[in-house]
């Protein structure tokens, strides 16, 4: 067992550096657990779904934990529980009649077995999901129990590595949008990014660049892989940052505004993950405090939240940083 755990690990890190896909992650893990079928999810806080990065389950299932298992109750039991982990014969009874997933997904399709794992960065991120449905009943002491736990922090590497965006839906592409991915790679010393492929950002490109100390910030300063969300201007960018060596590498897309926020109610939103004033952030942005506190009402209204240190944290769950 402990071999096998192993190898997932090394399949694992082989996936992070792009040397191998995610699939040869879950290949190794049917080592640690026989299935019958398993997938790996990323969750995109965007558009509060899952996205499936690998996986041998019917449509159907993957349906499922694409577009509702968020809003299942017995995943927030799950996201909720100790080890983060739920095995489907432990979910109580009266949980499983009012699981959608249960009465709809599982049990017709005869899962009668398995194990969902949430997994997270070291900072706290909800990153994705791990779905087994194993070929047999697993037992309390069945050593799969306790090795699936201990391999969550590789696989949330995997979830949140940096790749290339599903094409978006109709309209879901980002007010000025098209530029594409693109990916820059910036030297552990201050000297010019190196533009590695797509079209990158030229703010991005250019070393003395608001956007560029974004990511030199984010790359002292926090454990990665990373995603930011940067609001630049009309466009909202996304930056999945990860290590090669000594470097970081980033991938930029611009990405849809969430919740239906203007660019100037994003910037705002940003500032105040930083917990600053209505004065301090009118002066960053050259506009006056009533302008700001406007601003900050319409954030409320169009996030449904009660004051602005709920508006921080949803912010900062996304990612979000100001320039």
């Amino acid at each position: 067992m402990l071999g096998a755990a192993l190898r997932v690990r090394e399949a694992a890190r082989h996936a992070v550096r792009g040397e191998a896909d995610a699939a040869a992650v879950l290949t190794a893990l049917s080592e640690v657990i026989d299935y019958d079928h398993a997938s790996l999810s990323r969750w995109d806080p965007l558009l509060r779904r899952h996205l499936t990065l690998t996986g041998s389950y019917p449509p159907e299932v993957t349906a499922y934990i694409e577009t509702r298992l968020y809003d299942d109750p017995m995943f927030a039991l799950i996201r909720h529980s100790a080890d983060a982990a739920r095995w489907l014969r432990d979910v109580p009874g009266p949980l499983r009649r009012i699981s959608p997933g249960f009465r709809e997904v599982l049990e017709p399709k005869g899962i009668t077995d398995g194990v969902a794992q949430c997994l997270f960065t070291p900072d706290g991120r909800y990153v994705g999901v791990l779905n087994v449905s194993t070929t047999r009943v697993r037992g309390r002491r069945d050593p799969a129990r306790a090795a699936l736990p201990l391999l969550a922090d590789c696989l949330a590497a995997v979830a949140d590595r940096p790749c290339p965006p599903p094409a978006a839906a109709p309209g879901t592409a980002a007010p000025g949008g098209g530029e594409g991915v693109g990916v820059v790679l910036f030297p552990a010393r201050r000297a010019e990014p190196v533009p590695l492929e797509g079209r990158v950002p030229p703010e991005l490109a250019d070393a003395d660049s608001p956007l560029a100390a974004v990511v030199r910030r984010a790359g002292a300063e926090r454990p990665l892989p990373a995603t930011l969300l940067v609001p630049h201007g009309p466009r909202l960018l996304e930056l999945r940052l990860t290590r090669q060596g000594a470097e970081t590498v980033v991938v930029c897309r611009p990405v849809a505004r969430p919740g239906g926020l203007s660019p100037r109610e994003l910037q705002v939103l940003a500032e105040l993950t930083l917990g600053r004033t209505n004065q301090e952030i009118a002066t960053r942005l050259f506009v006056t405090p009533r302008t700001v506190a406007t601003h900050v009402e319409h954030i409320l209204g169009k996030l449904g939240l009660h004051n602005r240190a709920a508006a921080a944290a949803r912010a900062a769950a996304w990612g979000l940083e100001p320039l």
